[in-house]
């Protein structure tokens, strides 16, 4: 873990899939899958690596483009669907995000590009939900999407806090760009030995590793 702010932080701003809850590696199994019905060669782990943190519209419409696939209307909402009922029977969270979650007594926020309604179940199904309350906040009704930093601006303001006096905890290199551009304190989760490319960012291996960081913020 490195750190190099000096600044007091008043508030955590986490993202969501591949941050709090272990979702796109089912996400893009599930995708694979159904594409796989309509003639598309596709491996999971790669559209892992190449898609991670996607508006999943956008990766279908790659795919699509890359496999010169035609697929039939509607195919976003029953992934969506079946998406749900994957969740139901396989999503977890990531490893030791609850205990860190329990342990930390500072506001906490959810910032996702993800649509609210599957966000909340994911939260439910793993338990976090009561770690946030009301405080989850969807691109699909800010109007804004990562890599944009003004989605991290919106979800500081409506906490009440300065940008500067956040916390932004990533896992994705779309979600990193957005984290690190936006005046928080950008965190990277580096579950995959990734290279971040942003001087001002700090790395954590895992979740263990921000109630230390914390800690130490808290400390100042």
């Amino acid at each position: 873990m490195q750190s190099r702010s000096v600044r007091t932080i008043e508030c955590i701003l986490f993202d969501s899939d591949g941050t709090l809850v272990d979702s796109e590696p089912l996400s893009f199994r599930l995708l694979a899958k159904m594409m796989a019905g309509h003639g598309a060669e596709l491996d999971s782990e790669q559209l892992h690596t190449a898609y991670r943190g996607w508006k999943i519209g956008e990766v279908i419409e790659a795919l699509v483009d890359e496999q010169s696939l035609d697929l039939p209307d509607g195919f976003e909402t029953a992934f969506r669907a079946r998406q749900v009922q994957c969740f139901e029977v396989e999503l977890e969270p990531i490893p030791g995000v609850r205990s860190v979650l329990r342990s930390l007594s500072i506001p906490m926020a959810v910032v996702t590009s993800g649509p609210l309604h599957k966000v909340r179940k994911a939260l439910e199904l793993t338990g976090l939900d009561g770690f946030f309350g009301n405080n989850v906040f969807s691109a699909y009704d800010l109007g804004v999407w990562k890599p944009d930093p003004e989605i991290y601006r919106i979800a500081a303001r409506r906490m009440g806090y300065p940008i500067h006096q956040c916390l932004a905890v990533e896992d994705s290199p779309i979600g990193l760009e957005a984290a690190a551009t936006c005046g928080a304190v950008p965190v990277f989760l580096n579950r995959f030995g990734e290279t971040s490319g942003y001087e001002n960012v700090i790395e954590i291996a895992s979740m263990g590793e921000l109630r230390r960081l914390v800690t130490t913020f808290q400390s100042r």
